[in-house]
């Protein structure tokens, strides 16, 4: 039984795997379908982390746009 068990998570693994690389395969600027990179874009979606790519508050100090959606909702619901 937990042969079938061990298979059957393996099978979704992968299934995932693939789908993530299906999904991702024009990221970085081009077809990395067939390229050897293309086994890195299902774990690091994003090339680099540099200030163009990276997190606005890591390099600017300024809140992302989710944060700043929400303060604006919560100053309207207040004024």
């Amino acid at each position: 039984m937990s042969f079938d068990f061990k298979n059957r998570r393996r099978a979704l693994r992968r299934h995932h795997r693939d789908r993530l690389k299906q999904k991702r395969k024009h990221y970085w600027g081009g077809d990395l379908a067939e390229n050897s990179k293309s086994h890195l874009l299902i774990n690091t979606p994003k090339p680099c982390s540099c200030f163009m790519c990276g997190n606005p508050r890591k390099f600017a100090k300024a809140p992302s746009l989710q944060e700043q959606k929400s303060e604006l909702e919560l100053r309207q619901y207040f004024a």
